[in-house]
Protein backbone atom coordinates (compact mmCIF):
# COMPACT_ATOMS: atom_id res chain seq x y z
CA UNK A 1 0.00 0.00 0.00
CA UNK A 2 1.24 3.89 -0.73
CA UNK A 3 1.66 5.77 2.50
CA UNK A 4 -0.13 9.31 2.22
CA UNK A 5 3.61 10.79 1.27
CA UNK A 6 4.26 8.67 -1.76
CA UNK A 7 1.11 10.21 -3.87
CA UNK A 8 3.28 11.01 -6.49
CA UNK A 9 3.80 7.21 -7.11
CA UNK A 10 0.63 5.98 -6.65
CA UNK A 11 -1.79 4.44 -8.95
CA UNK A 12 -5.13 5.88 -9.23
CA UNK A 13 -7.81 2.91 -9.46
CA UNK A 14 -7.66 -0.49 -10.72
CA UNK A 15 -9.77 -1.36 -13.13
CA UNK A 16 -13.36 -1.72 -12.36
CA UNK A 17 -16.23 -4.57 -12.84
CA UNK A 18 -18.54 -3.86 -15.48
CA UNK A 19 -21.66 -4.59 -12.83
CA UNK A 20 -20.97 -1.49 -11.06
CA UNK A 21 -20.09 0.84 -13.87
CA UNK A 22 -23.68 2.22 -13.78
CA UNK A 23 -23.31 3.09 -9.98
CA UNK A 24 -19.77 4.66 -10.56
CA UNK A 25 -20.42 6.78 -13.28
CA UNK A 26 -23.64 8.47 -11.37
CA UNK A 27 -21.32 8.87 -8.44
CA UNK A 28 -18.67 10.90 -10.45
CA UNK A 29 -20.84 12.55 -11.98
CA UNK A 30 -22.05 13.81 -8.65
CA UNK A 31 -18.52 14.54 -7.77
CA UNK A 32 -18.33 16.74 -10.70
CA UNK A 33 -21.76 19.19 -10.27
CA UNK A 34 -20.44 19.21 -6.48
CA UNK A 35 -17.58 21.16 -7.64
CA UNK A 36 -19.48 24.10 -9.35
CA UNK A 37 -23.02 23.32 -9.68
CA UNK A 38 -26.17 23.02 -7.53
CA UNK A 39 -26.74 20.87 -4.36
CA UNK A 40 -28.90 18.13 -5.02
CA UNK A 41 -32.68 19.27 -3.25
CA UNK A 42 -32.18 16.81 -0.68
CA UNK A 43 -29.36 14.75 1.01
CA UNK A 44 -29.90 12.54 3.48
CA UNK A 45 -26.90 10.89 5.60
CA UNK A 46 -27.00 7.44 7.64
CA UNK A 47 -23.47 6.24 9.42
CA UNK A 48 -22.15 3.26 11.15
CA UNK A 49 -24.74 0.43 10.34
CA UNK A 50 -22.54 -2.72 11.70
CA UNK A 51 -24.98 -5.67 10.53
CA UNK A 52 -28.19 -3.50 12.44
CA UNK A 53 -30.70 -5.08 9.60
CA UNK A 54 -33.83 -4.25 11.24
CA UNK A 55 -33.21 -1.17 12.56
CA UNK A 56 -31.62 -0.27 9.25
CA UNK A 57 -34.67 -0.97 7.11
CA UNK A 58 -36.90 0.77 9.71
CA UNK A 59 -34.57 3.88 9.53
CA UNK A 60 -34.70 3.84 5.53
CA UNK A 61 -38.37 3.60 5.56
CA UNK A 62 -39.07 6.28 8.22
CA UNK A 63 -37.21 8.84 5.46
CA UNK A 64 -38.76 7.45 3.02
CA UNK A 65 -36.11 5.74 0.99
CA UNK A 66 -37.80 2.55 1.21
CA UNK A 67 -41.22 1.01 1.42
CA UNK A 68 -42.11 -1.73 3.09
CA UNK A 69 -40.79 -4.49 0.20
CA UNK A 70 -37.26 -2.43 -0.09
CA UNK A 71 -38.21 -0.51 -3.02
CA UNK A 72 -36.57 2.56 -3.69
CA UNK A 73 -38.65 5.45 -2.77
CA UNK A 74 -36.68 8.11 -2.13
CA UNK A 75 -36.93 9.91 -6.23
CA UNK A 76 -34.15 12.21 -6.64
CA UNK A 77 -32.72 12.10 -3.00
CA UNK A 78 -28.83 11.31 -2.66
CA UNK A 79 -28.09 9.00 -0.25
CA UNK A 80 -24.77 8.78 1.73
CA UNK A 81 -23.97 6.33 3.68
CA UNK A 82 -20.57 6.95 5.19
CA UNK A 83 -19.23 3.21 5.99
CA UNK A 84 -19.00 0.53 8.36
CA UNK A 85 -21.96 -1.19 7.05
CA UNK A 86 -20.66 -4.47 8.34
CA UNK A 87 -18.77 -6.13 11.33
CA UNK A 88 -19.97 -6.65 14.62
CA UNK A 89 -23.81 -7.40 13.82
CA UNK A 90 -25.01 -10.80 12.50
CA UNK A 91 -27.21 -9.68 9.86
CA UNK A 92 -24.35 -7.50 7.58
CA UNK A 93 -24.61 -9.69 4.68
CA UNK A 94 -28.27 -8.87 4.48
CA UNK A 95 -27.03 -5.08 5.03
CA UNK A 96 -24.80 -4.87 2.00
CA UNK A 97 -26.97 -6.70 -0.34
CA UNK A 98 -29.78 -4.28 0.76
CA UNK A 99 -27.27 -0.55 0.30
CA UNK A 100 -26.00 -2.17 -2.98
CA UNK A 101 -29.66 -3.30 -4.75
CA UNK A 102 -30.12 0.10 -3.82
CA UNK A 103 -27.69 1.21 -5.69
CA UNK A 104 -28.96 -0.19 -8.68
CA UNK A 105 -32.35 0.87 -8.11
CA UNK A 106 -32.15 4.67 -7.04
CA UNK A 107 -31.34 5.98 -10.78
CA UNK A 108 -33.53 4.93 -12.65
CA UNK A 109 -35.90 7.91 -10.36
CA UNK A 110 -33.09 9.94 -10.92
CA UNK A 111 -31.34 8.85 -7.23
CA UNK A 112 -28.22 8.24 -6.68
CA UNK A 113 -26.87 6.14 -3.36
CA UNK A 114 -23.01 6.47 -2.43
CA UNK A 115 -22.07 3.82 -0.14
CA UNK A 116 -18.16 4.95 1.49
CA UNK A 117 -15.77 3.06 2.67
CA UNK A 118 -15.76 2.93 6.50
CA UNK A 119 -13.01 1.36 8.28
CA UNK A 120 -14.72 -1.47 9.06
CA UNK A 121 -14.94 -2.59 4.85
CA UNK A 122 -10.92 -1.99 4.60
CA UNK A 123 -10.50 -3.82 7.55
CA UNK A 124 -12.37 -6.80 5.77
CA UNK A 125 -10.61 -6.91 2.53
CA UNK A 126 -7.33 -7.05 4.22
CA UNK A 127 -8.32 -9.87 6.33
CA UNK A 128 -8.87 -8.23 9.82
CA UNK A 129 -11.51 -9.95 11.16
CA UNK A 130 -11.92 -9.33 14.69
CA UNK A 131 -15.04 -8.45 14.59
CA UNK A 132 -16.26 -11.25 12.16
CA UNK A 133 -18.63 -13.77 14.42
CA UNK A 134 -18.88 -17.21 13.77
CA UNK A 135 -22.43 -16.85 12.52
CA UNK A 136 -21.57 -14.14 10.28
CA UNK A 137 -19.03 -16.69 8.12
CA UNK A 138 -21.60 -19.25 8.50
CA UNK A 139 -23.77 -16.86 6.60
CA UNK A 140 -21.30 -17.85 4.00
CA UNK A 141 -21.31 -21.32 4.26
CA UNK A 142 -21.46 -23.27 0.55
CA UNK A 143 -22.99 -26.91 0.93
CA UNK A 144 -19.61 -28.33 0.75
CA UNK A 145 -17.73 -26.23 3.12
CA UNK A 146 -16.78 -29.11 5.46
CA UNK A 147 -14.78 -30.49 2.73
CA UNK A 148 -13.90 -26.90 1.42
CA UNK A 149 -12.24 -26.25 4.92
CA UNK A 150 -10.62 -29.45 4.54
CA UNK A 151 -8.68 -29.06 1.58
CA UNK A 152 -7.48 -25.39 3.15
CA UNK A 153 -6.23 -27.50 5.75
CA UNK A 154 -4.41 -29.73 3.87
CA UNK A 155 -3.23 -27.01 1.67
CA UNK A 156 -1.68 -24.83 4.95
CA UNK A 157 -0.18 -27.97 6.25
CA UNK A 158 1.88 -28.53 2.77
CA UNK A 159 2.78 -24.58 3.57
CA UNK A 160 3.66 -24.74 6.95
CA UNK A 161 5.79 -27.99 5.90
CA UNK A 162 7.94 -26.01 3.60
CA UNK A 163 8.95 -23.28 6.16
CA UNK A 164 10.03 -25.83 8.40
CA UNK A 165 13.68 -24.76 10.33
CA UNK A 166 12.65 -21.05 9.50
CA UNK A 167 11.72 -19.56 12.88
CA UNK A 168 8.15 -20.11 13.11
CA UNK A 169 6.93 -21.32 16.45
CA UNK A 170 3.25 -21.99 14.93
CA UNK A 171 1.95 -25.54 15.77
CA UNK A 172 0.63 -27.06 13.02
CA UNK A 173 -3.35 -27.94 12.66
CA UNK A 174 -2.61 -32.07 12.04
CA UNK A 175 -4.48 -33.52 14.50
CA UNK A 176 -5.61 -33.48 18.20
CA UNK A 177 -6.37 -30.32 20.01
CA UNK A 178 -4.22 -28.34 17.59
CA UNK A 179 -6.57 -30.00 14.75
CA UNK A 180 -9.49 -28.72 16.74
CA UNK A 181 -7.98 -25.59 17.33
CA UNK A 182 -7.67 -24.40 13.86
CA UNK A 183 -11.04 -26.01 13.11
CA UNK A 184 -12.59 -23.52 16.10
CA UNK A 185 -10.63 -20.27 14.25
CA UNK A 186 -12.20 -21.16 11.05
CA UNK A 187 -15.37 -21.64 11.00
CA UNK A 188 -17.93 -23.25 8.46
CA UNK A 189 -18.53 -20.18 5.87
CA UNK A 190 -14.35 -19.29 6.61
CA UNK A 191 -13.00 -19.75 3.50
CA UNK A 192 -16.14 -18.60 1.58
CA UNK A 193 -16.28 -15.11 3.24
CA UNK A 194 -12.68 -14.35 2.21
CA UNK A 195 -13.14 -15.22 -1.36
CA UNK A 196 -16.02 -13.14 -1.49
CA UNK A 197 -14.24 -10.27 0.05
CA UNK A 198 -11.06 -10.74 -2.17
CA UNK A 199 -10.62 -8.89 -5.72
CA UNK A 200 -12.75 -11.28 -7.63
CA UNK A 201 -15.68 -11.76 -4.86
CA UNK A 202 -19.29 -9.83 -5.21
CA UNK A 203 -18.61 -7.89 -2.38
CA UNK A 204 -14.76 -7.58 -2.12
CA UNK A 205 -15.73 -5.98 -5.79
CA UNK A 206 -18.04 -3.85 -4.59
CA UNK A 207 -16.23 -2.36 -1.86
CA UNK A 208 -13.23 -1.87 -3.96
CA UNK A 209 -15.43 0.10 -6.54
CA UNK A 210 -16.74 2.82 -3.67
CA UNK A 211 -15.21 6.07 -2.68
CA UNK A 212 -13.63 7.20 1.29
CA UNK A 213 -14.47 11.19 0.87
CA UNK A 214 -17.53 12.80 -1.24
CA UNK A 215 -18.52 16.55 -1.44
CA UNK A 216 -22.21 16.97 -1.87
CA UNK A 217 -23.13 20.55 -2.32
CA UNK A 218 -21.30 22.15 0.24
CA UNK A 219 -20.82 19.47 2.67
CA UNK A 220 -17.94 16.71 2.36
CA UNK A 221 -18.87 13.47 3.81
CA UNK A 222 -16.30 10.96 4.84
CA UNK A 223 -16.27 8.19 7.49
CA UNK A 224 -13.90 9.25 10.62
CA UNK A 225 -13.23 12.38 9.78
CA UNK A 226 -10.49 14.74 8.17
CA UNK A 227 -7.66 15.83 10.41
CA UNK A 228 -7.17 19.48 9.84
CA UNK A 229 -3.45 18.78 9.83
CA UNK A 230 -3.48 16.04 7.35
CA UNK A 231 -2.10 17.42 4.12
CA UNK A 232 -3.78 16.80 0.69
CA UNK A 233 -4.54 19.38 -2.27
CA UNK A 234 -8.61 18.29 -2.26
CA UNK A 235 -11.22 16.20 -1.80
CA UNK A 236 -10.78 14.34 -4.43
CA UNK A 237 -6.60 14.22 -3.89
CA UNK A 238 -7.30 12.94 -0.81
CA UNK A 239 -10.32 10.33 -1.60
CA UNK A 240 -7.94 8.96 -4.94
CA UNK A 241 -4.97 8.31 -2.10
CA UNK A 242 -7.08 6.39 0.11
CA UNK A 243 -9.11 4.30 -2.69
CA UNK A 244 -5.40 3.56 -4.05
CA UNK A 245 -4.07 1.67 -1.42
CA UNK A 246 -6.92 -1.49 -1.99
CA UNK A 247 -5.15 -2.63 -5.41
CA UNK A 248 -2.12 -1.58 -3.90
CA UNK A 249 -2.88 -4.03 -1.15
CA UNK A 250 -4.15 -6.52 -3.51
CA UNK A 251 -1.11 -6.39 -5.52
CA UNK A 252 1.44 -6.49 -2.72
CA UNK A 253 -0.57 -9.66 -1.10
CA UNK A 254 -0.74 -11.58 -4.05
CA UNK A 255 3.30 -11.42 -4.09
CA UNK A 256 3.82 -12.30 -1.22
CA UNK A 257 1.10 -15.24 -1.87
CA UNK A 258 3.10 -16.39 -4.74
CA UNK A 259 6.37 -15.99 -3.39
CA UNK A 260 4.94 -18.53 -0.77
CA UNK A 261 6.03 -15.67 1.98
CA UNK A 262 2.62 -16.10 3.14
CA UNK A 263 -0.39 -18.44 3.18
CA UNK A 264 -3.24 -16.79 0.94
CA UNK A 265 -5.99 -17.07 3.74
CA UNK A 266 -3.95 -16.15 6.70
CA UNK A 267 -5.83 -13.20 8.29
CA UNK A 268 -3.88 -10.19 8.25
CA UNK A 269 -2.65 -10.83 11.64
CA UNK A 270 -1.13 -13.86 11.28
CA UNK A 271 0.13 -12.82 8.01
CA UNK A 272 1.89 -9.70 9.43
CA UNK A 273 4.01 -12.18 12.05
CA UNK A 274 4.44 -14.28 9.66
CA UNK A 275 5.84 -12.63 7.18
CA UNK A 276 7.83 -10.60 10.24
CA UNK A 277 9.36 -13.95 11.29
CA UNK A 278 10.16 -15.21 7.57
CA UNK A 279 11.82 -11.50 7.16
CA UNK A 280 14.29 -12.06 10.91
CA UNK A 281 14.88 -15.86 10.10
CA UNK A 282 16.28 -15.10 6.02
CA UNK A 283 18.39 -12.31 7.93
CA UNK A 284 19.89 -14.76 10.13
CA UNK A 285 20.74 -16.89 7.61
CA UNK A 286 22.51 -14.05 5.94
CA UNK A 287 22.41 -11.26 3.10
CA UNK A 288 18.52 -10.93 2.41
CA UNK A 289 18.24 -7.88 -0.63
CA UNK A 290 17.68 -10.67 -3.28
CA UNK A 291 14.80 -12.92 -1.92
CA UNK A 292 11.40 -12.24 -3.60
CA UNK A 293 9.12 -10.61 -2.39
CA UNK A 294 11.33 -9.03 0.34
CA UNK A 295 9.69 -5.32 -0.79
CA UNK A 296 6.56 -6.63 -0.40
CA UNK A 297 7.14 -7.82 3.26
CA UNK A 298 8.70 -4.54 3.95
CA UNK A 299 5.72 -2.93 2.82
CA UNK A 300 3.17 -5.53 4.44
CA UNK A 301 5.61 -4.57 8.23
CA UNK A 302 4.87 -1.26 7.38
CA UNK A 303 1.15 -1.01 7.29
CA UNK A 304 0.90 1.31 10.13
CA UNK A 305 1.83 3.98 7.87
CA UNK A 306 -1.07 2.86 5.33
CA UNK A 307 -3.40 5.77 5.00
CA UNK A 308 -6.65 3.65 5.01
CA UNK A 309 -5.55 2.20 8.38
CA UNK A 310 -3.59 5.16 10.25
CA UNK A 311 -5.22 7.03 12.86
CA UNK A 312 -5.19 10.19 11.38
CA UNK A 313 -6.37 8.99 7.85
CA UNK A 314 -9.89 9.92 6.78
CA UNK A 315 -11.21 6.17 7.80
CA UNK A 316 -10.35 5.86 11.88
CA UNK A 317 -9.93 9.42 12.83
CA UNK A 318 -12.23 10.84 15.55
CA UNK A 319 -10.68 14.02 16.14
CA UNK A 320 -13.76 16.07 14.95
CA UNK A 321 -15.66 14.29 17.80
CA UNK A 322 -13.63 13.90 20.46
CA UNK A 323 -11.03 16.50 20.82
CA UNK A 324 -11.82 20.16 22.40
CA UNK A 325 -13.18 22.18 19.81
CA UNK A 326 -10.96 25.19 20.72
CA UNK A 327 -8.10 23.15 19.92
CA UNK A 328 -9.18 22.13 16.31
CA UNK A 329 -11.87 25.59 16.09
CA UNK A 330 -9.44 27.80 13.72
CA UNK A 331 -7.92 24.69 11.71
CA UNK A 332 -10.70 23.25 10.96
CA UNK A 333 -11.96 26.57 9.53
CA UNK A 334 -9.11 27.39 7.07
CA UNK A 335 -9.56 23.76 6.02
CA UNK A 336 -13.05 24.43 5.13
CA UNK A 337 -12.23 28.02 3.54
CA UNK A 338 -9.28 26.14 1.29
CA UNK A 339 -11.48 23.46 0.40
CA UNK A 340 -14.85 25.62 -0.26
CA UNK A 341 -17.41 23.86 1.60
CA UNK A 342 -19.06 24.48 4.83
CA UNK A 343 -19.63 21.50 6.92
CA UNK A 344 -18.32 17.73 6.98
CA UNK A 345 -20.55 14.77 7.96
CA UNK A 346 -18.70 11.86 9.94
CA UNK A 347 -19.34 8.50 11.25
CA UNK A 348 -17.33 6.30 12.98
CA UNK A 349 -17.70 7.88 16.73
CA UNK A 350 -20.49 6.93 18.98
CA UNK A 351 -22.22 9.85 19.83
CA UNK A 352 -22.13 9.91 23.72
CA UNK A 353 -25.97 11.01 23.54
CA UNK A 354 -27.01 8.20 20.66
CA UNK A 355 -28.65 11.22 19.16
CA UNK A 356 -26.77 13.17 15.85
CA UNK A 357 -24.47 16.14 17.21
CA UNK A 358 -23.71 19.24 16.03
CA UNK A 359 -20.10 20.37 16.85
CA UNK A 360 -17.48 23.33 15.82
CA UNK A 361 -21.05 25.73 15.14
CA UNK A 362 -22.77 22.75 12.82
CA UNK A 363 -19.46 22.87 11.16
CA UNK A 364 -19.28 19.12 11.78
CA UNK A 365 -22.17 16.50 12.09
CA UNK A 366 -21.94 13.32 13.69
CA UNK A 367 -24.32 11.02 12.79
CA UNK A 368 -22.77 7.33 14.50
CA UNK A 369 -25.52 7.34 17.37
CA UNK A 370 -24.94 3.44 17.95
CA UNK A 371 -27.65 2.09 16.01
CA UNK A 372 -26.70 -1.60 16.76
CA UNK A 373 -28.17 -1.77 19.63
CA UNK A 374 -26.81 -5.34 21.11
CA UNK A 375 -23.75 -3.37 21.12
CA UNK A 376 -23.99 0.67 21.87
CA UNK A 377 -27.46 0.93 23.26
CA UNK A 378 -28.25 3.13 20.51
CA UNK A 379 -31.12 3.70 17.42
CA UNK A 380 -30.69 4.21 13.95
CA UNK A 381 -30.48 7.86 12.80
CA UNK A 382 -30.27 10.01 9.28
CA UNK A 383 -29.57 13.45 8.73
CA UNK A 384 -31.47 15.09 6.42
CA UNK A 385 -30.30 18.07 4.45
CA UNK A 386 -33.20 19.68 2.40
CA UNK A 387 -34.57 23.46 1.33
CA UNK A 388 -31.32 24.46 3.63
CA UNK A 389 -32.87 23.22 6.72
CA UNK A 390 -30.56 20.49 8.75
CA UNK A 391 -32.89 17.92 10.14
CA UNK A 392 -32.20 15.10 12.86
CA UNK A 393 -34.45 11.82 12.34
CA UNK A 394 -34.32 8.73 15.01
CA UNK A 395 -36.26 5.43 14.39
CA UNK A 396 -39.61 6.38 16.64
CA UNK A 397 -38.83 9.98 17.40
CA UNK A 398 -39.80 13.10 16.60
CA UNK A 399 -37.52 14.74 13.46
CA UNK A 400 -35.36 17.36 15.16
CA UNK A 401 -34.17 20.78 13.03
CA UNK A 402 -30.77 21.30 13.62
CA UNK A 403 -28.91 24.37 13.43
CA UNK A 404 -27.32 24.51 9.98
CA UNK A 405 -23.49 25.92 9.48
CA UNK A 406 -23.22 29.43 8.51
CA UNK A 407 -22.77 30.34 4.69
CA UNK A 408 -24.00 27.39 3.69
CA UNK A 409 -26.52 26.83 0.36
CA UNK A 410 -29.92 26.97 0.24
CA UNK A 411 -31.05 24.34 -2.56
CA UNK A 412 -34.70 25.61 -3.94
CA UNK A 413 -36.91 22.53 -4.94
CA UNK A 414 -38.85 22.27 -8.24
CA UNK A 415 -42.14 23.68 -7.38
Amino acid sequence: MAHQSDKANMPLRSPLPRTFLPTIVAVTLLLASTAAGPAPTRVVAVGDVHGAFDEFTALLEEVGLIDSRRTWTGGATTFVQTGDIMDRGPRQRECLDLLMDLQRQAPRDGGTVVALLGNHEVMNVIGDLRYVRPEMFRAFAAADAEQRRETARNEYLAFLSAHAGHGHDIVAPADGEARQKWIGEHPAGFFEYRDAFGPDGAYGKWIRSNRSVVQVGDGVFVHGGIDPALMFESIRDLDERVVADLPAFDAMWKELVDAKVIWRYMTFTEAVRFAAEELAWRQAEGPVGVFPARLAVLRLLGYKTWITVSGDGPLWYRGLGTEPEAKLDASLAAMLARLNVKYIVAGHSVVASKQVATRFGSRVFLIDTGMLSEVYAGRGSALEIRDGQFIAHQVGATPRLLPPPVGSKVPVPAR
